[in-house]
């Protein structure tokens, strides 16, 4: 298995409590519980303190069932509503300009209320 250099991402997302690779693999990430990068995947913090956080929602935005901006849309996460991560790590995929933000392109897999989908990242704490 070859190692790649990592970049760390600063932004947001670390300041969210979330650690944001650009890309590739380490093996010192693996050993710290995180789970190897996978295409249009990035891994975040250890599972563990990923679960107890919860996912509260900046506005009123859509779970979709993809994570692109006119996927099926599966339920509401209201406003100041808190959902869980269902997987924690977040996926770069269809880009937006939702809750503040231009060109983003981060998703994360959430759960509300019995329903399971995606959520721009930017939406969400």
């Amino acid at each position: 298995m070859k190692t790649r250099k990592l970049t760390p991402v600063l932004g947001s997302a670390a300041t969210a409590g979330l650690l944001v690779l650009a890309s590739g693999t380490v093996s010192a990430a693996t050993q710290a519980g995180v789970v190897p990068a996978q295409a249009g995947v990035v891994p975040t913090q250890a599972t563990a303190a990923c679960a107890l956080d919860p996912a509260v929602a900046h506005e009123n935005v859509k779970i979709r069932n993809a994570a692109k901006v006119n996927a099926t849309a599966l339920g509401l996460l209201p406003k100041g509503a808190k959902a869980t991560y269902a997987a924690c790590q977040v996926s770069l995929a269809g880009t937006y300009s939702l809750c503040g933000w231009k060109g983003d392109n981060r998703w994360s897999y959430i759960t509300y209320r019995g329903v399971k989908g995606y959520v721009p990242l930017a939406c969400v704490v």
